[in-house]
């Protein structure tokens, strides 16, 4: 229900605007992301970087959230969009769906769209082109024009959706070395992380560093995803020792925003006041995300894996200790939620206290997260300044 705003990028031009296939490899691309079940819109802003945003289908298909979608469009447009294109992703695009099913949401999200565009007000704001992508396929759909029965819609013929491998999108980013975003996998090597720690609660009064726990805890995930690793068993229990200690920290509140607090210094020459952490970045726009805290960066996955472990380690270990995981999967959740807003990235930092909503509904943590996501309060610095 909210939404990520992005800088595609100052490099990146939309070369084939036409192409869904494109668009798609385009938007996992610029969002570190694979796109699933989204609204995803692509447009060039005059005089600063190309913007890409994304919000969740619910904006399209929930007539409740009709406003939310009216708060989207009205963002691109007062960062100076007049045009976009438009991409409505069903599953991730490829997987199999029902027919039955992206039918449905074909024509109801785009009939959502198009006059929800239409009726905005204000400055003009168009859609250029809307393809819907889903069950391997891909569909373009425009307003025709109206008869006694109301709007009509002309949708094209299904044509096969390229894999995103196959893109030239695709191809640029493995010619320049760059990352490539890659679908969620299992990762069975953190179930057994998990099953190895050993949590000891970590006193409110404890003088450790979390930024150097940090580093020792992210050494040791990749050791231990290491392709084909054999090590000593000795050496697998000291990386779980490592990972332990991590997370029995960001367990205590004070630890986990002091983390926070080195994640927003990362690649910065000043130290933030740790009691003006959040005022200081809706107020100072010198303050920018480093490309280890941004979303795909070094840190940040590394924060996700680390959240991912004591998600698991709450069914495999004894009661007292499943309790500091709970804790600490709640510090790193509040601390991903951050970051992804520093990143303006309002839809993952929703879908994380949405989460967070669902497994912990008594939080009082949630609902102040939420407004900074869902009003959404911005951050002083925008990639065009």
């Amino acid at each position: 229900m909210t939404t990520n705003t992005s800088p595609a990028g100052p490099d990146r031009r939309l070369l084939h605007a036409a192409d869904p296939s494109e668009l798609l490899a385009e938007a996992r691309i610029c969002l570190h992301t694979v796109p699933t079940d989204c609204l995803i819109l692509m447009s060039s802003c005059p005089g600063g970087p190309p913007m890409i945003t994304s919000a969740t289908l619910d904006v399209l298909v929930d007539q409740d959230e009709t406003p939310v979608l009216v708060q989207h469009l009205d963002l691109i447009r007062r960062r100076g969009g007049r045009r976009a294109h438009a991409l409505l992703v069903v599953g991730d695009g490829h997987q199999p769906l029902p027919d039955h099913l992206v039918d449905e949401i074909t024509v109801l999200a785009s009939a959502r769209l198009l006059l929800t565009v239409a009726e905005l007000t204000g400055d003009p704001f168009d859609i250029d082109s809307l393809w819907v992508v889903g069950n391997g396929v891909c569909r373009r759909v425009h307003r025709g024009e109206q008869d006694g029965a109301g709007e009509r819609l002309l949708i094209s013929p299904p044509e096969p959706l390229r894999e995103f491998s196959e893109t030239c999108a695709a191809a640029g980013e493995v010619l320049t070395g760059r990352p490539v975003p890659q679908a969620p996998r299992e990762q069975p090597e953190l179930t057994q992380v998990a099953r190895g720690l050993r949590l000891v609660r970590t006193e409110l009064s404890a003088a450790c560093d979390p930024g150097e726990l940090f580093d020792a805890a992210r050494r040791a995930l990749e050791r231990l995803d290491a392709p084909g690793r054999s090590g000593r068993e000795e050496d697998f229990v000291t990386d779980c020792e490592r990972v332990a200690a991590l997370l029995s920290a960001v367990a205590v509140d004070r630890l986990h925003w002091e983390l926070l607090a080195q994640c927003v210094e990362r690649g910065q020459q000043d130290r933030i006041d740790r009691e003006e952490l959040l005022q200081t970045l809706v107020r100072e726009d010198q303050w920018r995300p480093d490309p280890d805290v941004c979303a795909g960066g070094s840190w940040y996955v590394a924060l996700e894996r680390l959240r991912a472990v004591a998600e698991r380690a709450l069914g495999d270990l004894p009661a007292p200790q499943c309790g500091i995981a709970r804790e600490a999967w709640r510090g790193l959740t509040a601390l991903l939620v951050m970051l992804a807003w520093w990143n303006l990235r309002f839809a993952t930092a929703g879908g994380l206290v949405d989460e967070l909503r669902v497994r912990e509904p008594g939080s009082t943590l949630a609902p102040l997260l939420a407004r900074m996501t869902d009003t959404p309060i911005f951050p002083a610095w925008w990639p065009s300044t």
